[in-house]
């Protein structure tokens, strides 16, 4: 049906949006290192453009988010 079609274009968006920033990158663990320094160097910002800010609803900024 229609509401199935929505809900899987619905979901398959959410989880391309809320993966993108959230797949950690190559960093050292550094058992010094404070959580939110870990969280920052884990963490990126997807390229800016028209399309990636109304597709993402600006979520593409993820270390200001």
């Amino acid at each position: 049906s229609c509401v199935d079609l929505l809900r899987f274009l619905e979901s398959t968006w959410f989880i391309w949006v809320s993966q993108m920033n959230h797949i950690p990158m190559d960093i050292d663990y550094d058992k010094n290192k404070d959580w939110v320094s870990t969280q920052l160097h884990a963490t990126c910002n997807v390229k800016q453009s028209l399309f990636n800010d109304w597709f993402t609803g600006h979520l593409n900024f993820q270390i200001e988010h």
